[in-house]
């Protein structure tokens, strides 16, 4: 809808258009009226107008004066001309604003429509034409934008070092690279894997909070690795002190923005103040590095310090820790080993060690508790996580908490499988146990586990039953049912070759079984908890 405002000294003739004048059919709406040219001028600061049609002869400022300012202060505006007399001698000057039409008035009604549509016609292909310019004008900047961040990018990645290159390329494209700091922004997704649209509005979330947070100071963002990003911020001559401490309480924004995206977790670093073009690698990495500073602490911002991870000797390798915890667990004291393991990783905390050497202890560790894990009697309950999982989120820790957090659970699991083999002393219990363990995939059954001891049958059951809790058979089908479930996991296996391979010949009396004791079908366990690998 098109704003239009009539300009006349007469009143009749205003009135006239309004009434006899269908503007809703022309997609018009008169908003306005004025008497003169001036009146005309304080309304079109009150009103947004597309359209003026107005008398040529008023007094105080006529309706070529009128053309004439509109053409110089709003030239996007349409002026229509009315005249009393078939006499264009104002026509030459009329043409130079830019007037669109001249209309009798002498039945005005059947003409100024027709001008109305060509005002319209000529606003919607100046839109379309301003529409198409905004689009132009977007795409060039967007590749402007894209040419500037691959620049960035290999500069900072070392892929251009030369002087000339960095500083002419950097000029070409109008960077302002001047007294600047690196700030690496690195997300880490708590949960599957995001989307590709997800996450790519997470980063355009990203960036468009740091331009408004960095302000009218020139900065530039990139994408490194999937999970990163870098931000070349300029400070305007501002001492290093300062500027610091002001990216500092930018940085803390930008966190707190971020929780808003509840499944990311965000780290930064912030390398110190660099002069030109010529360091952006060093600034990249001393903005990585800094990030090793979040891993002994709480904060989730840190600033490089030279030099801060110098490696001090913890008091006891490494080794010696694992196998303390180890002899601790064997003998039942697992708040003992988790004090071993607090104290181990305090004290890498306080020499700040290398974040490699933390994760490779921390390993080594595992690996001990797997050990003891391996040793444990089948019976016990699995492990919550594989081995594999541990290792991997070992590797993967961002913190000295998440490190603890996770030998922590680790140690508590091998615990309670311990004291669960420590229940069951009994030695013909014990040797029972080991033939189901090597013989379960066989006809197996009460009498021909006692024959293998040389022991009665009925004894042998009364006493597994009074040691354990539980009949041989229970105990039978529950180590085939856990070794069938590890097969299950498997994407490629059957449930007939499943049943064959755990010593249950029939089908139906495996999924029977099964179903007892993991209250489930064979089907549905392997739609459930199929795994890519096997365990």
């Amino acid at each position: 809808m098109y704003n239009v405002m009539i300009v006349d000294n007469e009143p009749v003739i205003k009135k006239g258009l309004q009434c006899f004048i269908d503007w809703g059919a022309l997609q018009c709406e008169v908003v306005c009226e004025a008497s003169n040219g001036m009146e005309a001028v304080e309304l079109l600061n009150q009103y947004d107008i597309h359209i003026i049609v107005t008398d040529i002869r008023m007094p105080a400022m006529d309706g070529l004066a009128l053309s004439n300012y509109v053409h110089r202060n709003f030239p996007e505006i349409k002026v229509i001309i009315l005249t009393a007399f078939a006499d264009f001698s104002y026509a030459q000057t009329a043409i130079q604003y830019e007037v669109v039409d001249f209309v009798v008035k002498i039945n005005p009604t059947e003409k100024i429509p027709v001008a109305i549509e060509k005002a319209t016609r000529l606003l919607e292909k100046e839109k379309e034409q301003k529409e198409k310019l905004m689009q132009l004008e977007s795409k060039i900047n967007d590749t402007l934008s894209e040419i500037s961040e691959k620049f960035l990018k290999e500069a900072v990645e070392g892929l251009i070092s030369d002087e000339a290159s960095l500083f002419g390329r950097s000029r070409e494209l109008g960077l302002r690279i001047e007294n600047y700091f690196g700030i690496y922004l690195e997300f880490e997704d708590t949960e599957s894997s995001p989307s590709t649209h997800e996450y790519r509005q997470f980063l355009a979330s990203i960036r468009q909070f740091l331009a408004l947070a960095f302000g009218d100071r020139p900065s530039y963002t990139m994408v490194m690795e999937h999970n990163s990003m870098l931000a070349i911020v300029s400070m305007n001559g501002e001492p290093a002190a300062v500027s610091t401490q002001a990216l500092l309480t930018i940085c803390n924004e930008i966190l707190a923005m971020s929780k808003s995206f509840q499944r990311y977790h965000l780290n930064i670093g912030i390398s110190t103040m660099h002069r030109d073009v010529m360091t952006l690698s060093l600034a990249y990495r001393e903005a990585k590095e800094a990030l090793q500073g979040n891993f002994y602490s709480d904060n989730h911002v840190a600033v490089y310090r030279p030099h801060a991870n110098q490696t001090l000797t913890p008091g006891a390798p490494p080794h010696l820790t694992a196998e303390q915890i180890a002899e601790y667990l064997q003998h039942g004291q697992s708040e003992l080993a988790i004090r071993q393991l607090g104290q181990l990783l305090e004290s890498y905390k306080s020499t700040q060690e290398p974040i490699e050497h933390v994760k490779v202890a921390c390993l080594l560790i595992g690996s001990y508790c797997f050990r003891l894990l391996s040793a444990s009697q089948p019976f016990a309950p699995e492990p919550t996580e594989s081995q594999t999982t541990v290792y991997k989120q070992i590797q993967e820790s961002k913190s000295i908490q998440q490190l603890t957090d996770i030998l922590k659970r680790l140690i508590e699991g091998c615990s309670r499988a311990l004291a669960f083999n420590d229940k069951q002393p009994n030695y013909i219990v014990i040797e029972c146990q080991k033939y189901i363990r090597e013989h379960y995939n066989q006809n197996l059954n009460l009498q021909i586990i006692a024959d293998h001891i040389h022991i009665n049958s009925s004894y042998l059951s009364r006493l597994y039953k009074k040691v354990t809790g539980e009949s041989i058979i229970d105990a039978i089908n529950k180590y085939r049912i856990e070794r069938a479930k590890k097969l299950l996991r498997n994407p490629a296996s059957k449930v007939f070759e499943v049943a064959e391979a755990v010593g249950i010949e029939t089908p139906a009396y495996f999924t029977y079984v099964f179903s007892k004791y993991t209250g489930m079908s064979p089907k549905e366990y392997k739609l459930n908890y199929s795994q890519t690998e096997l365990i």
